[in-house]
């Protein structure tokens, strides 16, 4: 047999930006050097953020560890806006009135699928036409919503609901890349948050001008309209068995 391969073989990892608290603030982290590298790839982890956060990642060239003549690289961003692009969201109901709604619209890479609406119904909930009951405590309300968000037939492809105390976190797998979230009424009956979300920037070598002298690149996050924990971390390719500056497993587990 051969000799096991490990990712962390192929694939240089480091912390790009540290996590911490930006309020509509921003930062860039230290810049790497990209000459042993075919591509670099920012992975923005970011928490909790309110109905009128953003969060921006952003790729920067730089000519050397001080980041001498920084520049944006062309194309090199991506946005993420609160009830639009989390992986996590919450849904807290608050007394939700009958004949309101809450419409979930899930993505695939950046493509909305078909938005569907779930209803608030006074008395009884009938998952076939996605109507929950609000008969009960707010707690009880939100299991109905969960039970009718998570049905096989008319729920939300790759999303799971989960409820707690009127409080239902929806949570999205694989074959589902994001999700949308509203509601309507969109007042205090509904509260509505991002709980969770990444942004994902790619770069290859190429597109770095290194005729000019560039050759090191570094993340910016911006965010917007909130304060949001943010964190970054890079892998690079094209590096055989790098130096990870990292505690590492002797071999694979």
């Amino acid at each position: 047999m051969g000799t096991k391969r490990r990712v962390i073989d192929e694939v240089k990892f480091d912390v790009a930006v540290r996590p911490q608290s930006l309020a509509s603030a921003n930062i860039t982290g230290r810049y790497f050097p990209m000459k042993q590298s075919k591509k670099a790839c920012f992975v923005c982890s970011f928490g909790q953020m309110v109905a009128a956060g953003t969060v921006l990642l952003e790729v920067l060239q730089g000519k050397d560890f001080a980041g001498t003549g920084g520049i944006l690289i062309a194309g090199a961003s991506a946005q993420g806006v609160a009830l639009r692009g989390g992986q996590v969201m919450t849904v807290a109901l608050a007394t939700f009135l009958a004949t309101g709604t809450i419409t979930i619209t899930p993505y695939v890479n950046n493509v909305a699928g078909t938005a569907l609406v779930f209803t608030a119904h006074a008395t009884v909930t009938t998952k076939s036409l996605r109507q929950f009951s609000i008969a009960g405590t707010d707690t009880q309300d939100g299991d109905e919503l969960v039970a009718c968000i998570n049905d096989a037939t008319y729920g939300v492809p790759g999303v799971f609901a989960v409820n707690a105390a009127g409080t239902v976190s929806l949570y999205c797998f694989d074959e589902v890349t994001t999700f949308a979230v509203a509601s309507a009424p969109d007042d205090g009956t509904c509260t509505k948050a991002t709980f969770q979300g990444e942004l994902i920037v790619e770069v290859a070598a190429a597109a770095i001008t290194w005729a000019s002298g560039f050759g090191w690149v570094a993340a910016k996050v911006t965010t917007a309209g909130a304060t949001v924990i943010c964190g970054v971390t890079l892998a690079r390719f094209g590096r055989f068995n790098p130096v990870q500056q990292s505690a590492i497993l002797p071999a694979s587990v």
